[in-house]
């Protein structure tokens, strides 16, 4: 059975998600479900921002951990070191049902 969230306490959410590190955040959301299933990590086709999102079907949410890429060059220039920075949580209520998983016993 899921819950229905408003969306000030959905904002509270994410401001709480958002208050913590990256790997805190991803913490805090396996704990939040233990059924969390972790949907896309770090795609970021086209937007600017890259985005790990998790949905939480117990509790009928998606979370989005956004951040944003930086390229720096390497010494001599020819290489590229990629760095993300965490920016934002964006909580949204699960759209459509999860898709069914593999029992994990």
């Amino acid at each position: 059975m899921t819950t229905t969230f408003t969306e000030e306490e959905r904002q509270k959410i994410a401001q709480k998600l958002a208050g913590l590190s990256y790997r805190k955040a991803r913490k805090e959301i396996r704990k939040m479900d233990n059924k969390a299933n972790l949907k896309f990590w770090r795609n970021g086709a086209k937007t600017g921002e890259i985005h790990t999102t998790y949905e939480l079907p117990t509790l009928g949410l998606k979370i989005s951990l956004v951040e944003i890429g930086q390229a720096n060059p390497i010494e001599e220039g020819k290489r590229l070191k990629k760095e993300y920075f965490y920016t934002e949580a964006r909580v949204e209520p699960l759209a459509t049902p999860p898709a069914p998983q593999r029992r994990r016993d």
